[in-house]
């Protein structure tokens, strides 16, 4: 089983292994987009059988990445939801060892063809948002020198953040005229630096 670190599911080989599918990656996806749903829902989400959902469904939940949501549905009617706290894929330790390298690629594609995805569709839709949304939303692209360790605080300070706002909000009732809210943060080198 995956250790879970400040809440967090860090995903260790064995978790890796089960999540490299395309059909659960898109399974979690959803539910994280769209909050709990069935397996019946999903699969005429994704243009599956509902046997197939239910199946990928109950191997993410064997593994921690989504639970049964108690408070809704029953024996015949199980709902899911993504486990509170989320995970945390650290994709840099799987991509040198040959046993997970594979599954890394496949499972970080996924993710990266979602972001992607939703990002694409923000913008094809900008017309069918009020301007307090647009003014709300925020498109930017930073650039800058530093060091590995100033890369590692950058990173550290946006997640302290974005978990105190996520934390704030997800305990209260969800307001009328809420929308949910995607945050997509990518730090990473753009080239080497000659020496």
């Amino acid at each position: 089983m995956a250790e879970v670190a400040a809440g967090r599911m860090r995903v260790d080989a064995a978790a890796l292994k089960v999540l490299a599918h395309p059909l659960r990656v898109r399974l979690y996806d959803l539910l994280a987009d769209e909050g709990p749903a069935t397996a019946s829902q999903l699969a005429a989400r994704l243009g599956e059988s509902s046997g197939t959902t239910s199946y990928h469904l109950r191997q993410l939940a064997k593994h921690g990445f989504i639970v049964e949501d108690e408070e809704r549905g029953n024996r015949r009617d199980r709902w899911w939801r993504n486990r509170p706290g989320g995970i945390s894929l650290e994709g840099w330790r799987y991509l040198g060892d040959p046993e997970t390298a594979d599954d890394m690629q496949l499972v970080k594609g996924e993710i990266l063809r979602s972001y992607t995805v939703a990002l694409e569709r923000w913008f094809a839709g900008l017309t069918d948002w009020e301007d307090q949304w647009l003014e709300a939303s925020e498109d930017s692209s930073w650039r800058f020198f530093g060091t590995p360790e100033e890369l590692a605080a950058l990173r550290d300070d946006v997640d302290e953040v974005l978990r105190a706002h996520r934390g704030r909000i997800e305990q209260r009732e969800t307001p009328p005229g809420s929308a949910r809210i995607m945050v997509q943060f990518h730090a990473f080198p753009s080239g080497r630096l000659d020496d």
